[in-house]
């Protein structure tokens, strides 16, 4: 096609849209409603073609789809008429008739409470809400219902447009419907919004081209030569790309520190070498982000949160890279990673927030140039990045109950209205006791400063970020509990509650022992040494006043604000300004934390079937699909554990985990060849940017696994 052509393509056809708003009451504005509302049908009827703009909201109304029925209301006028009755002239009935309809406005915040209630039906209920609701799980719908496939091809043909993004032209619907109404796209439409929008308009051009390849080369058929690109085709610029040196060992985070500083503001890509070794390009660049989320795991730094008696590990050793470290070098919790609460004044946590300024430049430069890090951040920290508030199970089975409470009897009804006041001499005392706490966090928070983190976590996010402490300010407020029904009892005396809440004791899994025999005072100890610090008050002077049965809620609420907010105030507030100093946080809101550890961190436990490996890996120059060589290594790959898969990976593509969708969305395919010349005695070598195996045809299994597994220990990049 003629270059004049394919521009003349671009250009036409070009449709103009005229929008035109129709105030209430203006005559010139109800004859063109009487004018445009209608257009002839067939057999007299009309058919309406707009939709009226509504004075409540200002924004346009849902108009309906099928013609209109004489005897009907019509859109613009209240009253009724015949076939093609004109509109209504009279001002008043045309206001009437607008605050009859709900606006788009209306129907998507409607949605939006909906999603949120059929997410909290999702949650996993507790003990006593089975036992009240069983089928609470059964009222769940799937998230597909909530999404709309015209409203998702509309953004899709709104972002596919060049021209409208290098404008910066799209419309505004689109941010707001994305941020939030993310419920009404899948993941992978709001994903590629994400992509185009969040890092300017160079980078999305040259990405909406870079996926029109990768998706062109997913659709090749294996065994094919890649494509090439014609030398004609037309493309609209490329990135640029900055390279920087640094070298292995122990001052890695230091040196990765100085490179974030330095690019942190830049939009161009950022490639890694290592000094002293031959490899460049995408290999050397994705090693170092894998060990630079290594080194920002370690305990040392005192960044997390961790336990110095942590359960015994299954392995003596642990090597995320630099070689295999003892147990406890590394943060490794079953829950993530969260960070430790410190003393807000404390030189500690000056110190820990640079790390934090780093490590949110760090995340950032991850999703802006396509990156996938091996970081275990917890789903706490990750609803904070999302800003994603979390949904009680509790609230999730109350909502339940409503929706159950019309097919129920009346015993049943008398029951959920007593559990959803709150009474606190309810036989439902566990759940109310939970409800207590929350509330009384979720009021410390509100009257405390507004900031970006404010109110997203609350006392259930404790029980996965610290379960043992979790559990003993349960059983403290077990004690509390009751406390308040003694005090409730209007059969006992002022001497007898007295004297029975004096004789109260605190539930533990080793037995009953009195409040007071635990010293505890108004301060919080940490879990670890590593933090430098023996305790931090909760209160001015805390650490002189005693925990009694008259303060001990007041001490349960402040140590929960400490872990949860007021302790990582200022290392979230150092997070966020390194992160926006690439792109905006709340380009995040769209995700949820599932969606937003996919994009960092990939299928972090990574997996495969045979029929996988043999679509796509492709065996070239002496393999092929039926290659004695090439179905013993699909053998020892099928024969790896978890720990062997991730570092099978490292070694093939410098990244430990897979991409969302697993070897399929690899990209480039792994690519096994043999290497030519090589005996028993040689051992596999990787071009890691391209993806690029050269294994040797060994005689057995055994050899080949021995071997494979032998060079995925190797580090550095040099030339083989």
């Amino acid at each position: 096609m003629p270059k004049q052509d394919r521009f003349r393509k671009i250009w036409q056809p070009t449709y103009i849209i005229i929008y035109r708003e129709a105030s209430p009451g203006s005559t010139s504005s109800l004859a063109l409603a009487k004018e445009d509302c209608f257009s002839s049908g067939e057999e007299g009827r009309a058919t309406p073609v707009a939709s009226l703009f509504s004075q409540r909201s200002r924004g346009s109304t849902l108009s309906p789809s099928s013609p209109i029925i004489p005897g009907t209301p019509s859109i613009i006028g209240g009253g009724g008429g015949g076939g093609g009755a004109p509109c209504s002239s009279s001002g008043t009935a045309n206001a009437a008739a607008a605050q009859q309809h709900c606006s788009v406005e209306d129907v998507l915040q409607l949605l939006s409470q909906l999603n949120e209630i059929n997410q909290s039906l999702a949650v996993a209920p507790s003990n006593n809400d089975k036992n009240l609701i069983p089928d609470v799980a059964s009222n769940h719908l799937n998230p597909e219902v909530f999404m709309s496939k015209k409203i998702t091809n509309k953004l899709q043909q709104q972002i596919q447009d060049p021209l409208v993004l290098s404008s910066g032209s799209l419309p505004k619907w689109c941010e707001e419907y994305n941020q939030s109404c993310p419920f009404l796209f899948p993941f992978e439409t709001r994903q590629l919004y994400f992509s185009c929008t969040a890092f300017g308009a160079s980078r999305s051009i040259v990405w909406l081209q870079s996926q029109r390849d990768v998706n062109m080369e997913r659709q090749r058929a294996p065994g094919l030569s890649p494509r090439h690109a014609d030398q004609h085709e037309f493309r609209v610029g490329r990135l640029k790309h900055e390279r920087v040196k640094v070298p292995r060992g122990e001052n890695l985070l230091e040196w990765a520190q100085q490179v974030m500083k330095v690019h942190c503001n830049r939009k161009s890509v950022l490639e890694v070498e290592f000094v002293g070794e031959e490899g460049t390009g995408l290999g050397p660049t994705l090693e170092f982000y894998a060990l630079v989320a290594a080194e920002l795991q370690r305990s040392d730094l005192g960044m997390w949160l961790c336990d110095d008696e942590s359960p015994k590990l299954i392995e003596d050793e642990i090597d995320l890279g630099e070689g295999s470290k003892p147990v406890g070098y590394y943060v490794r919790r079953s829950t993530g990673l969260f960070p430790a609460p410190l003393p807000q004044e404390s030189d500690i946590c000056e110190y820990v927030s640079n790390y934090f300024w780093f490590l949110g430049v760090f995340l950032a430069k991850v999703l802006q140039d396509n990156r996938l890090v091996d970081l275990p951040l917890s789903n706490s920290f990750l609803q904070l990045l999302c800003h994603s508030r979390s949904i009680s199970a509790s609230t999730g089975a109350a909502v339940a109950a409503t929706s159950a409470s019309s097919s129920s009897s009346l015993a049943g009804s008398k029951l959920l209205v007593d559990i959803m006041t709150s009474s606190l001499m309810s036989e439902e005392g566990e759940r109310e006791r939970e409800l207590l706490l929350l509330d009384s966090y979720q009021s410390k928070m509100a009257a405390s400063e507004g900031a970006w983190y404010d109110g997203i976590l609350t006392q259930e996010n404790l029980l996965e970020i610290d379960p043992i402490r979790y559990e003993f300010l349960k059983e403290l407020q077990e004690l509390v509990q009751q406390k308040q029904n003694i005090e409730l009892n209007d059969a006992l005396s002022s001497e007898e509650k007295l004297q029975q809440i004096s004789e109260l004791k605190l539930n533990t899994k080793t037995g009953c022992v009195a409040l007071e025999d635990l010293a505890l005072t108004f301060t919080y100890l940490p879990s670890s040494k590593h933090y430098g610090y023996a305790s931090a008050d909760l209160i001015p002077n805390g650490s002189n006043i005693d925990v009694t049965i008259g303060n001990v809620e007041e001490y349960c609420n402040l140590t929960i604000a400490f872990c949860l907010q007021e302790g990582i105030a200022k290392q979230l507030a150092a997070f966020h300004r390194g992160f926006c100093e690439v792109f905006d946080l709340s380009k995040l809101a769209a995700f949820t934390p599932d969606e937003i550890r996919k994009m960092l961190c990939g299928e972090q436990n990574p997996e495969w079937t045979r029929e996988d490996i043999m679509t796509y890996t492709e065996p070239k120059l002496g393999y092929s699909k039926e290659s004695p060589g090439f179905l013993r290594f699909v053998n020892v790959l099928m024969g790896m554990n978890g720990s062997e898969r991730k570092a099978f990976l490292q070694f093939t593509t410098g990244c430990s985990s897979l991409p969302p969708g697993g070897l399929a969305n690899l990209h480039p395919r792994l690519t096994v060849v043999r290497k030519v010349d090589a005996g028993e005695g040689s051992y596999p070598s990787v071009n890691t940017c391209v993806h690029y195996l050269k294994l040797p045809d060994y005689p057995n299994e055994q050899i080949l696994r021995e071997r494979l597994l032998t060079a995925t220990k190797e580090k550095g990049f040099h030339l083989n």
